[in-house]
């Protein structure tokens, strides 16, 4: 099992997103990062026509290499549970094409003041929280 969390993206084009996100430490990155599969850049009107300024990488991963289209500067994410939201964060939104889940970045997981407490039970909570909290079922685009 992975901790997943829900989170609510919102992009400065008019589209927002609450789905589950697998919060990845494997995903290492400098700044707040999350990928997302193209059908959630659509819902956030920023694919299949990519804004300007957009930047294509190449990333590598135990599967291989892949292109990636990284956005800077439009999107903020909030983690969501029942009881509080933790946000905005102003993140990079990186457009996988065939991704099928959320995946929020080591330092997105860190701004957003989650603790993976035991990830392979799937139980986390947020720094201030006593009591742990459930991961959340995947949801796959």
């Amino acid at each position: 099992m992975v901790v997943r969390v829900k989170v609510k993206l919102v992009s400065s084009r008019g589209g927002e997103v609450l789905a589950s996100a697998i919060a990845n430490t494997g995903f290492e990155s400098d700044e707040p990062e999350l990928i997302v599969p193209e059908s959630i850049a659509e819902r956030l009107n920023l694919y299949p026509k990519l804004p300007e300024g957009v930047e294509v990488e190449e990333y590598k991963s135990v599967g291989g290499k892949f292109k990636a289209y990284r956005v800077k500067n439009l999107v903020k994410a909030w983690a969501v549970s029942e009881d509080k939201n933790i946000g905005p964060i102003n993140v990079v939104l990186t457009i996988v094409p065939g991704e099928d889940e959320i995946l929020l970045s080591d330092k997105l997981i860190d701004e957003l003041t989650i603790e993976l407490i035991k990830p392979g039970e799937g139980l986390w909570k947020f720094k201030d929280d006593k009591a742990l909290r459930k991961s959340i079922p995947p949801e796959h685009f």
